[in-house]
């Protein structure tokens, strides 16, 4: 295929090239194929078309960067028609709305299952409504974050799809653990100490599962250390063990031990965002320019959930089991803002499956 230089004067292949090469997650690797693209673009005159042999080595380098993204690629996953499809379509100015109208089906359903729930359920009193369409609206945030994430795996390579698979499951599982905050009051669970111990034990393992996904993620990306291991997580459960075991105990109809195990299970939840917080920017830094932007918002989601941990732990330890009136919605507040900082790092994956 020749391009047609006088149609846009040699920027066309260029731009070609440019893009093509913006794809490949680790730059380096191709360094020296782009040699060619420096060496002619130093000599060709912009108000002229390209000369055979300018042209000749540029869609030689072309087709070396198409077949390096196919064969070579170590993050996205590439055939050659998918990959041929994909520089047409953004060549031609055109992009792919799928990530945004998904964005737009979760907040959609999310808001009318709110309403609907806090509406036509009989429930007792306002506040009731308010923590059932709250606890519907930032479960289905979260559980639709997952499901921008898990969308977007086709677009890469089996090992990052395990990794995301794992975070996908970890987020699923938080968004429905939430459900249990408004069962427990409308039905006056917290009354049974036990629940107290069960009630954080799925969040717990969504926490575990979404560190464990990030973890891996940075570790593929090529950042291995002491901190991407589980050491750094075990610390951090002892120190959280050790503080609330030694804090007094509140005032509460709880036995001292139920009271300080729900309570360090509350600290162990927290460990984990705050592990995640820890390494992810060092997957940022590793990233090319074009994979940044994702990471970033996956690390600054570790910040809304580590304020809803830390405020439930909190709360824990201070007042016990109880999770009502304006403390609940705080709450409320703060988790509907995790659920959003999750749903935009599972938009702006997604988003970048499609560039």
């Amino acid at each position: 295929m020749r391009y047609n230089a006088y149609v846009n004067p040699a920027s066309s292949l260029l731009d070609r090239i440019s893009y093509t090469a913006s794809l490949v997650t680790n730059p380096s690797e191709v360094d020296n194929l782009l040699d060619t693209l420096r060496d002619v673009s130093a000599h060709i005159n912009p108000s002229q078309p390209l000369s055979s042999y300018e042209e000749a080595r540029l869609l030689e380098l072309q087709k070396n960067l198409e077949t390096y993204l196919v064969t070579q690629e170590k993050i996205r996953s590439f055939t050659p028609e998918s990959l041929r499809l994909q520089i047409d379509l953004h060549m031609q100015g055109r992009s792919d709305r799928k990530s945004f109208v998904r964005l737009c089906i979760v907040l959609a359903v999310s808001i009318t299952t709110a309403v609907s729930a806090a509406t036509l359920l009989h429930l007792s009193d306002v506040p009731q409504r308010i923590q059932v369409g709250g606890a519907t609206t930032f479960s289905l945030l979260t559980v639709g974050a997952a499901w921008l994430f898990l969308t977007a795996l086709p677009a890469f390579k089996s090992e990052l799809r395990r990794a995301f698979l794992v975070i996908c499951l970890g987020v699923t599982l938080l968004g429905l653990s939430l459900l249990e905050q408004p069962i427990l009051e409308i039905f006056d669970l917290r009354q049974y100490p036990i629940v107290s111990i069960l009630y954080p034990l799925p969040i717990l393992l969504a926490a575990t599962l979404f560190h464990a996904g990030d973890a891996l993620y940075v570790r593929l990306i090529g950042s291995k250390n002491f901190w991407t291991t589980v050491k750094p997580v075990l610390l951090g459960v002892v120190i959280f063990s050790l503080i609330t075991w030694l804090l007094p105990h509140p005032p509460t109809t709880e036995s001292e031990t139920v009271h300080d195990v729900a309570a360090m299970i509350w600290g162990w939840i927290t460990v984990m965002p705050v592990a995640s917080a820890i390494i992810l920017p060092m997957a940022v830094r590793s990233l090319p320019e074009l994979y940044k932007t994702s990471a970033r918002y996956l690390f600054w989601a570790m910040f809304p959930i580590i304020a809803v941990c830390t405020y439930q732990y909190a709360v824990r330890v201070v007042a016990g089991p109880f999770m009502t009136g304006p403390v609940a919605y705080a709450l409320f507040l703060l988790v509907t803002i995790m659920g959003l900082g999750l749903l935009v790092a599972g938009y702006t994956f997604n988003k970048v499956s499609r560039y």
